[in-house]
């Protein structure tokens, strides 16, 4: 008797999931190096298999029907999840403690990185390995988008809600006004008004809104055209230790370049954000005895403030 009676052919899978991403027998034959008839009739035996219709055929357009969108979004995480781990075993092999750890670029360089020298000294036998993560604007929760990468842990900014991932809020999100040093003159840091008037504000480009949150929480009217604007807060970092203008930055991105004094906080207005970072574990990785050991050094690390950047 088979070991899964009820799971249909690996190339029957396939060939629905392309399909289905793809909108044609055609276009999935092209990906898949196989002519358009062997998808068809993969997807035709699918169907028979399953005993219900999985797509409306319309000439040479597809349309999934409501059997064929439910199926898919399991499918395609099971077919990403089989991608991962073998891409993951041909790459690293096995015998080691590997743990892949997935961030936003900026929290990874201002904050994991600084620290993880701490980590590997607590957990010597536990080779990290970081991979960049995005904001994923393209959902209404910005989730973040994993892909076919097996990620172990991840640090994340949102709200906390994403399907599938367990979340453990680490930081807050407060937003102070800095500058180069010497950049604001000392009479211009007590006139907020002035202070935003006199000087250009670098924009980060996908928190378009920020200035004038920040504005309309402590009465400060913000006109004029913006400044120049940048799509990550590494640059917009760059940008402000260069003089190009004021900066609107979490605290907790920049306490490298205020203690180096490559940066200065020019007033004493700050903006909380309504998301915050998170430590984020798939659910399938919750029991990896690596995902705990990170988890409970990151909440740790966490509780422990913004100090100490790099100490042994």
């Amino acid at each position: 008797m088979a070991l899964r009676p009820t799971t249909p052919p690996l190339n029957a899978l396939r060939a629905f999931e392309a399909a289905a991403r793809l909108g044609s027998f055609a276009r999935a034959a092209h990906e898949l190096s196989v002519t358009a008839g062997a998808v068809s009739q993969q997807v035709a035996n699918l169907e028979a298999s399953l005993g219900m219709a999985l797509f409306d055929r319309n000439g040479p357009k597809l349309t999934l029907r409501d059997a064929g969108r439910a199926y898919l979004p399991t499918l395609r995480r099971a077919l990403d999840e089989i991608e991962a781990a073998t891409l993951d075993l041909v790459t690293h092999g096995t015998g080691e403690r590997k743990l892949v750890i997935g961030a936003l670029h900026t929290i990874a360089s201002a904050w994991l990185i600084p620290r993880l020298n701490r980590f590997q000294n607590e957990y010597p036998d536990i080779r990290p390995v970081i991979e960049t993560l995005a904001l994923n604007f393209a959902t209404p929760d910005r989730s973040p988008e994993l892909g076919s990468r097996l990620l172990d842990v991840g640090l994340y900014f949102g709200n906390g809600t994403w399907p599938g991932l367990k979340s453990d809020k680490i930081l807050d999100e407060i937003q102070v006004v800095v500058a180069k040093p010497g950049y604001v003159t000392p009479d211009r840091k007590g006139d907020l008004a002035a202070l935003i008037s006199d000087h250009p504000r670098l924009v980060h480009t996908t928190r378009p809104k920020a200035w004038h949150d920040w504005g309309l929480a402590h009465g400060v009217a913000i006109t004029g055209a913006p400044g120049p604007g940048f799509e990550h807060f590494f640059m917009l970092i760059e940008a402000a230790k260069a003089g190009m203008g004021l900066a609107l930055l979490p605290r907790v991105l920049i306490e490298g370049p205020l203690a180096e004094g490559g940066l200065e906080i020019v007033c004493d207005a700050t903006l909380q954000s309504d998301g915050a970072y998170y430590l984020i574990t798939p659910e399938n990785r919750l029991d990896r005895p690596e995902a705990r050991a990170f988890r409970d050094w990151v909440l740790r690390e966490a509780a422990m403030g913004s100090g100490a950047l790099g100490s042994p």
